[in-house]
């Protein structure tokens, strides 16, 4: 055997090497994407189950679950304040002041 054909050989043993490793590693790559979606299906579907179970049950007194409700409920209150306060900040209104405060009044520094 010629070392011109050695030669040859290695490098279209290790171009197949190479090209199947790649393969190999896109395919493990492509059922990972897989698996994400299939857990994504997941997520999303308990989330709708999940709200939709709060929906129907959330004035219930089951006990199993009322803290939850009841959590979801003081986060619902609270984010409703939080935008509100937002809101006032953006229209240029400060709620820690006194909204009937005259500035005429000399009181008023």
């Amino acid at each position: 055997m010629d070392v011109f054909e050695k030669i040859g050989e290695s490098v279209y043993t290790a171009t197949y090497k190479v090209k199947n490793k790649a393969k190999e590693v896109a395919d493990i790559a492509s059922l990972k994407a897989q698996v994400t979606t299939c857990e994504e299906v997941i997520r999303k579907n308990y989330i709708a189950i999940g709200k939709a179970y709060y929906e129907k049950y959330k004035d219930s007194e089951e006990v199993e679950f009322a803290k939850h409700c009841t959590a979801i409920k003081n986060a619902e209150s609270g984010k409703k304040r939080l935008l509100q306060e937002i809101e006032d900040r953006r229209n240029g209104l400060d709620p820690e002041a006194e909204t009937d405060a005259d500035p005429d009044d000399e009181s008023f520094i």
